[in-house]
This record gives C-alpha cells, structure tokens and sequence, in this order.
C-alpha cells in the first residue's frame, strides 16, 4: 500500500513539475528598413532589467536601402523592449540611441510581439510602428564592435 501511495504521489509531483507555470522566454521582433544614405548601427534595450541585444559590445549594421530583423531573444513576458541606433560617428541617433538612453516615443515593444520601422534621415523619434505587412529582409548578423 504505501508503495502504491508513494507512486501516486510521485506521479502528482513529476506532472506539476511538467506543466508547472514555470517562466516561457519567447523573443521580440524588429523589423526595419533604412531609408537614410547613413549606415545605422543598432541595438535592443530591455527597459525592465539591464540587458540589450545582441550583447555586450556587439550590434547589428544596416546599411543604406537595407531591409532587415533582429530579436530580443530569450526575453522575459511581457518586458518591454526598445530599439536604438546612431551613425558611425554619432552625429545621428534613431529611436533609443545606440546606448538606450535618448528616450523615444514610439520605439518600443513588448516581448512576444513584432513591429517594422522604416527609418528615415528626418524622423527622431520615429513615426509609429507599421500597422502593416512590411517585407521582413534577411536576418541581420551580430558583429562586435
């Protein structure tokens, strides 16, 4: 009996341990398109911990005329997550900055979504997401700095 007891117990406890609510990462999305004759090097800022993509010294390049996404990864639900960017000699910053510490308006998402930004040489902060289908581009590579 107490074998038997033992076992239901244990099979109570591995499916809690198995369907728990333990904490899912999921990611967030960005999607841009440089409309700027500028090179711009970008960055995610998490504004709930201190974390950015795609890591420390490192960021992804968009080029003039390119199209491409890049993902907070791994992000916490609901974490608000804002994308920066400047120019090689930062003369130039879009959304966030490329330090995350400019302040934007309409920057930002939450973890779990996906928004496009077609930036452009005049528009700091920029315009709202796109509440349309935009074309994703190629996935943009991390380089360090």
């Amino acid at each position: 009996m107490r074998e038997r007891v033992a076992t239901i117990v244990f099979g109570i406890l591995l499916s809690l341990y198995a369907g728990g609510s333990t904490a899912s990462a999921d990611d967030a999305k960005f999607r841009f398109t440089n409309n700027t004759p500028e090179t711009i090097y970008m960055n995610l800022f998490s504004r709930a911990r201190h974390w950015n993509w795609p890591g420390s010294k490192q960021h992804w390049i968009l080029n003039p005329g390119q199209k491409g996404t890049v993902a907070a990864g791994a992000c916490q639900p609901n974490e608000k997550i804002c994308f920066g960017g400047g120019n090689k000699n930062g003369s130039r910053y879009w959304g966030d900055g490329p330090d995350g510490k400019k302040g934007c308006a309409n920057c930002c998402i939450h973890c779990g979504g996906s928004n496009g930004w077609t930036l452009t040489e005049h528009s700091d902060p920029p315009p709202r997401p796109h509440t349309g289908t935009i074309d994703d581009g190629p996935a943009l590579v991390p380089v360090d700095e």
